[in-house]
């Protein structure tokens, strides 16, 4: 009995494996078991206490057995995540939420931290072929340009890790699925809650090689033309990675104060990437003499804890808390899985706050 029990759970972890790359979740019944492998019930049971006690299955009582897209080796369990920080702003609690939920279903974790460098890109993803892992949750680097690491991630599907990007992707990527934020209506809720306000004259600061901010740019400019007003050139207000980058390690704010001096001096209101941005550039706003949010009313994506300062709470826009990590992982488990995967877009919540009023006629 010993012997045959784990002699079936061999052909059964076999089994596993193919109905992973077909798509199938589910493994035949109890019955249908002991008929394709001639063996007792008493032999199944205990064949797939094992897998379960490996946790390769997950029995439901009622329902059979089904795949957890765990593989009996440990060492291969082990899902890559690719960011380009995690140490600040969203990131530690991005990374925790992923990480819970992947240990909550039997996958282990490794952070890579990329800095917004696609060299450094490339190396990590080189390292990684000479020890793949199961999967990688990507945030992409300056993900509005052409990424020249693409051949490597092609590489890495060809050693069966399974790709997943999150809050952008790379476009030659694109039978890869995604989480991101629906920017375009973030964009659009923003416009409409200033508007409301009285505002006409928007302006938007936005970076010029990241997805999200041409995304955000693009909803901010469908969003000010649904509305009958103007999006001047000049009212928006363009930056770079590294402009952020420089920001957030040494504040450096000379791009911001740049964008006052030729983008904001016309405008009531402002829409910023996000709220580092937002947090930075009122600070900014007041050492040149504006009262806020009397002068300029600022709005931006996040609400992080940046948006709670003391002094003046800023409008942002939010996700439910824990959602964007947890569904990251959970999709990544479905693909693991073998099991289709479709792109997600997450809706936003506008946190309305002290930084924006309504316009002083």
């Amino acid at each position: 009995m010993a012997i045959k029990y784990k002699w079936l759970a061999g052909h059964l972890k076999e089994m596993i494996r193919l109905n992973i790359e077909k798509g199938i979740e589910k493994l035949p019944t109890e019955q249908e078991l002991c008929e394709r492998f001639r063996v007792s019930r008493q032999t199944v049971r205990l064949s797939l206490s094992l897998l379960e006690d490996e946790g390769l299955i997950v029995k439901k009582r009622g329902s059979g057995s089904f795949i957890t897209g765990l593989l009996s080796e440990p060492e291969n369990n082990v899902i890559g995540i690719l960011v380009s920080d995690d140490q600040d702003y969203i990131y530690p609690g991005l990374i925790n939420d992923i990480q819970t939920e992947l240990l909550r279903n039997g996958f282990h974790s490794k952070i890579y931290v990329t800095g917004r460098r696609t060299r450094t890109e490339r190396r990590i993803l080189t390292e990684l072929l000479n020890k793949p892992v199961r999967g990688l949750i990507v945030e992409g680097c300056r993900s509005a340009l052409p990424n020249p690491n693409t051949d490597l991630y092609r590489r890495l599907q060809e050693k069966g890790a399974a790709i997943l990007f999150l809050n952008s992707y790379y476009a030659a990527l694109n039978d890869c699925p995604y989480i991101k934020d629906d920017n375009l209506a973030g964009s659009s809720q923003l416009v409409r809650h200033l508007t409301d306000l009285g505002h006409t004259a928007i302006g938007g600061i936005f970076p010029a090689d990241e997805l999200q901010g041409i995304e955000r740019y693009q909803g901010f400019t469908e969003a000010m033309r649904d509305c009958g007003l103007p999006v001047p050139d000049e009212h928006i207000g363009w930056f770079l990675s590294r402009d952020a980058d420089a920001l957030a390690s040494r504040r450096n704010t000379d791009f911001l104060r740049r964008i006052i001096r030729e983008s904001l001096g016309d405008c009531t209101a402002v829409i910023c990437y996000n709220d580092m941005i937002a947090y930075y550039l009122i600070q900014e706003l007041r050492l040149a003499g504006q009262k806020l949010p009397e002068d300029m009313s600022v709005a931006s994506f996040d609400n992080t804890y940046l948006s709670s300062s003391e002094r003046l709470t800023i409008t942002s826009l939010s996700h439910r808390l824990h959602e964007t990590g947890t569904e990251a992982a959970r999709m990544m488990i479905r693909k693991l899985k073998g099991l289709p995967v479709q792109s997600v877009e997450l809706p936003w919540e506008l946190r309305e706050k002290q930084s924006t009023e309504k316009l002083q006629t």
